[in-house]
């Protein structure tokens, strides 16, 4: 899959003119051309680019009509721009975006906003240094149940090929950052998590999880992989050294509530009393430990159980 980047159109709203434009578009694709020697990337705008505004009042169309080196330049963007809007590349990996905003420095971003939800890469138009950073500072609204849960979070970022670098590394890496739904993460399960195994329920409850625990999911996963495989020592302790802080046993008085029938004991119950915790809200996975094998089976993710048993 290529390395999303989400284009901040809050990058395109200064006041400046067609030279300092030209200059910040020139570094712009050097940005792109940079990022693309690691792997494939893909530009995702929130609008169409020939109407979109690079400064206040000076239209992309009219950038590309100034020089012939512009039009070549913009040529190279349409290669590698995502046809689907930004909202509906948001909606396709399940994103609801009429619950959530984000906002950078006071100001709401769409574009900022989407490279958090996706794990990916905003990329400014380096019109101003205030955009001269490998990383903005995200606040985060969702609408819960009741009221307006708040949040804050780190969202990777570059204006220019330096900046980018100190995102290389994620970027060549494994490609885990780039599954953004349930469904790619089943796909990929053997992969990237060989020790984990599932019940069949557990399958029904990601494909129907709340997209705003994916990301916690998918990082808990990966932790719970890299557990198994590198830091359970049987030899030592019958428990692993876990490599997620929030890993712990359920309590006596709600070990019911995660109890399920299990195939690999002919369908006999089994009680999946560790679990690892998702923000925001309370969000649980369920599994128990399978020390023959050196693997955790997972029974269940979604929402903290209440009073009432799971079926």
């Amino acid at each position: 899959m290529p390395l999303s980047l989400f284009l901040n159109e809050l990058s395109c709203k200064a006041e400046v003119g067609p030279r300092q434009v030209d200059a910040a578009m020139a570094t712009f694709v050097a940005t792109l051309k940079h990022l693309g020697t690691w792997q494939k990337v893909s530009l995702v705008t929130e609008s169409p680019l020939q109407p979109a505004e690079l400064a206040r009042g000076y239209v992309y169309q009219r950038w590309v009509n100034a020089t012939p080196r512009n039009r070549d330049r913009h040529r190279y963007i349409l290669r590698l721009r995502d046809r689907s809007p930004l909202r509906g590349v948001l909606e396709t990996a399940g994103h609801d975006t009429a619950t959530v905003e984000h906002f950078h420095d006071g100001r709401r971003s769409v574009g900022i906003g989407a490279a958090h939800l996706m794990d990916g890469m905003a990329i400014s138009l380096p019109v101003t240094q205030k955009w001269a950073a490998s990383w903005l500072d995200v606040d985060i609204n969702r609408l819960g149940e009741d009221d307006i849960e708040t949040d804050q979070d780190r969202v990777r970022h570059c204006s220019c090929p330096d900046e980018a670098d100190e995102h290389e590394a994620w970027a060549r890496g494994t490609g885990l950052s780039r599954l953004i739904s349930p469904t790619q993460l089943l796909d990929s399960w053997n992969e990237f998590f060989p020790a984990l195994e599932r019940l069949p329920r557990f399958d029904r409850d990601l494909r129907a999880l709340d997209p705003k625990w994916f990301r916690s999911v998918r990082d808990l996963l990966a932790d719970l992989q890299s557990t198994a495989a590198d830091h359970w020592h049987l030899d030592r302790s019958p428990e692993p050294d876990w490599q997620n802080p929030h890993i712990t046993p359920e309590s006596q008085t709600r070990r019911h509530l995660c109890t399920f029938p299990d195939p690999d004991l002919a369908g006999r119950d089994a009680c999946f009393s560790w679990h690892g915790r998702m923000t925001p809200g309370k969000g649980r996975l369920y599994f128990r430990l399978v020390p023959e094998r050196k693997a955790f089976r997972l029974a269940y993710v979604g929402t903290k159980p209440g009073s009432d048993r799971l079926s």
